[in-house]
């Protein structure tokens, strides 16, 4: 698979602060890569970079390998959806989905018929007369991106595209936008902070944090078995356990911790820092195939969240958070023996 964008190299300041430090990365044609990470982790500086609305202070920016660094947005393959989707009030659904191609020059019974079949391609079949005012949220969301892909962008940019719908809405968008891509073959890069959406979209993951790449890979992967103590504690909650290694064996290592030594998979210096890290659905009950018990533990607070609960328990001085079957009937204040399987652990230096 061909790279369809390339950053060489990149670099971004702002007033002498570094938004982006030294960074190289590439995103395939035909791939849905989010950029994740926390306000101000730079997610949203590198997505203009692409797009042309923020230029590199050093390195270049490539598409389909053609330097793109210094050309303004009207020259690029790309296209932006926006969080405010930026629809014009004034216009029709048809008129504001032909615009990008008005502006290409295309003859108006071509534009307004391409803009009827983009419009049929996310669901609004037959809305091409309606006024933006019209609308809900979700559908005015829908036109946006009907009036980005029908420029045929090599390259579709989504800026927090899904960050002002409620729960249900934003679910069923982050599914059409799947669906979209796929039909498409388009380039998607899509920038955002909520974890869950970015395992539920995402071929590729790329974790920034502070101008910096901390992981990237498919969504299982990142998620259970990450890279850094960051991305494992942003990406969704962990369980992080501080400790020394004791002793160094063929592919497993022998950690002292707040709960006592553990023997698990992995590699590291003999008495070095560490970080032990499990999920919390890592944790069990029951003593699992090739696991150990981690002890005996306190349910200090739990809440029902419908498929599970979600349990607060103390130990040893460590505080752990467990997500517990509902048939399991923990209450509070009831002592319970934590398990986790070997191979779920991920040990990560501190």
């Amino acid at each position: 698979m061909t790279d369809r964008v390339e950053f060489r190299s990149v670099t971004k300041e702002y007033d002498g602060n570094v938004v982006v430090a030294p960074l190289d990365l590439s995103i395939a044609a035909g791939e849905f890569v989010v950029l994740l990470g926390p306000s101000g982790s730079g997610k949203t500086t590198l997505l203009n970079m692409i797009g042309g609305f923020a230029s590199p202070s050093s390195g270049r920016v490539l598409i389909d390998g053609q330097d793109f660094t210094d050309l303004p947005p009207a020259r690029r393959p790309t296209a932006t959806v926006f969080q405010d989707y930026a629809l014009f009030p004034h216009m029709s659904l048809a008129a504001n989905v032909a615009f990008g191609l008005r502006m290409q020059g295309m003859a108006k019974p071509a534009r307004l018929a391409k803009a009827e079949a983009m419009l049929e391609l996310v669901g609004l079949k037959g809305f091409g007369k309606r006024g933006v005012h019209q609308l809900s949220g979700g559908q005015r969301q829908r036109v946006a991106l009907a009036r980005a892909m029908a420029v045929e962008p090599k390259v579709l940019l989504l800026d927090e595209p899904l960050g002002a719908l409620d729960l249900a809405l934003r679910r069923q968008m982050q599914e059409e936008l799947v669906r979209l891509q796929k039909r498409s073959g388009a380039t998607f890069v899509h920038v955002t902070h909520d974890q869950e959406e970015a395992m539920s979209i995402a071929d590729r993951i790329v974790v920034v944090n502070k101008g910096r790449i901390e992981d990237m890979g498919p969504p299982d992967r990142v998620y259970l078995k990450p890279a850094t103590l960051f991305a494992a504690t942003f990406m969704g909650e962990s369980n992080v356990l501080a400790g020394r290694v004791a002793a160094v064996s063929s592919g497993e290592i022998q950690v002292e911790t707040p709960l006592g030594a553990l023997v698990v998979p992995g590699s590291a210096l003999l008495a070095s820092d560490v970080h032990l890290v499990l999920r919390p659905e890592q944790l069990q009950l029951t003593p699992p195939a090739n696991g150990f018990a981690l002890g005996q533990a306190r349910v200090e607070e739990l809440s029902f969240q419908g498929t599970h609960c979600r349990c607060h328990c103390h130990m040893s001085g460590q505080d752990l958070v467990l997500r517990a079957p509902v048939s399991a009937g923990l209450k509070t204040g009831a002592t319970v023996t934590l398990h986790a399987a070997r191979d779920d652990v991920v040990v990560l230096k501190a």
